[in-house]
């Protein structure tokens, strides 16, 4: 049974352009302390592929974002177990006692967005509870076939074949907290912002933040799946700057400071401020690819290729264009519908 709760109220990311190079590696870190001392990692992707995250309590581990696809996410899976042993063996250690019971497994996953780059390997993690907004399951449920066939066939990421379309069980539109005794995790919804559903996930306690791709300095957003909502993503990164925050994971990129938020919404606004004035001009859509420029954001991965297409999602969205339907023929995941071998249902796999 779908569980939901209500509370108050970028598309496949830039880094899937070095995945080959990056051989889908990445490296988990400890955040606010070393090794034993913190409950709180990082799984960093190199060269830009996804980010993850792992947190670790007395009640279960919180995997943030499992990245790519079920092979990727084994690895990930293995990683938070062991991370749950060493802080569960420390909390004995602290107590000077021997431990009499195995480590807590993984209790919950968290999904920024539906994004596949972020979602694919939910799968793995079985006999956890998958909290996403409602609009993400939706879209997941929606699009995740189509998705996988444009990570496997145009980004040629590996370890798809056996790939199940996994979305949640537990939606979330407003917020929710988990109160452990160790980490208070608060997972909140931000609206539509670089498609349809976002969200982040907050420690207060740590002031860490897992930003998903609301953030991601240094890469220009990519443009397929995106939601004409350009200046709700400036506002729902100003309300995250008013958050007692040190650390930001982005949804692609090394861990960063706070600025990062920073950068993102200076380079939004730059381009939202380029495109008016092309607008108030009477340009149409396609001079306003063409001659739309941000030097101060030349240096950022893809700019020349995803920027033009980052001005049309600006030029619409300022003219009131198309909406999400129109927009997702116009530049959404490949169409057709190609299933993975050994595949019956999405959650065939699944025995809760």
């Amino acid at each position: 049974m779908r569980k939901r709760i209500t509370g108050i109220g970028t598309a496949l990311a830039a880094g899937i352009l070095l995945f080959l190079t990056a051989g889908c590696d990445f490296v988990v870190q400890p955040l606010g302390g070393s090794e034993g001392r913190t409950q709180v990692y990082v799984a960093a992707g190199k060269l830009g592929a996804p980010n993850a995250g792992i947190v670790c309590t007395r009640i279960g581990c919180v995997v943030i974002d499992p990245m790519l696809s079920p092979t990727v996410s084994a690895s990930l899976h293995s990683q938070a177990l062991a991370k749950s042993r060493i802080f569960w063996d420390n909390v004995h250690a602290q107590r000077k006692e021997r431990a009499r019971t195995q480590a807590p497994p993984v209790l919950y996953v968290l999904n920024t967005t539906f994004r596949g780059t972020h979602t694919f390997g939910n799968q793995e993690f079985d006999k956890a509870d998958i909290i996403s907004t409602t609009k993400a399951k939706d879209r997941l449920e929606a699009d995740g076939r189509n998705m996988r066939e444009e990570l496997r066939d145009q980004w040629k990421v590996p370890g798809l074949d056996t790939h199940a379309i996994t979305p949640a069980t537990l939606t979330v539109d407003g917020m929710l907290t988990l109160d452990t005794p160790e980490v208070k995790i608060q997972f909140i919804s931000m609206g539509d912002c670089t498609g349809e559903g976002d969200a982040v996930v907050y420690l207060p306690g740590q002031k860490v933040l897992f930003a998903g791709d609301m953030v991601i300095p240094g890469f220009m957003p990519y443009f397929k799946g995106r939601t004409p909502t350009v200046r709700r993503w400036i506002e729902a990164l100003k309300t995250m700057e008013k958050w007692e925050v040190e650390t930001v994971v982005p949804g692609h990129g090394e861990v960063a400071k706070k600025d990062a938020i920073k950068q993102q919404r200076e380079f939004l606004e730059a381009l939202v401020k380029e495109v008016e004035a092309v607008v108030k001009a009477g340009k149409s859509m396609e001079d306003a690819a063409q001659t739309v420029k941000l030097p101060a954001f030349s240096k950022w991965t893809r700019y020349d290729e995803w920027l033009p297409e980052n001005v049309k999602l600006v030029f619409r969205e300022l003219k009131g264009g198309p909406a999400q339907a129109e927009q997702k023929n116009a530049g959404g995941p490949g169409v057709g519908m190609v299933e993975p071998r050994f595949i019956e249902k999405p959650d065939s796999f699944r025995d809760k």
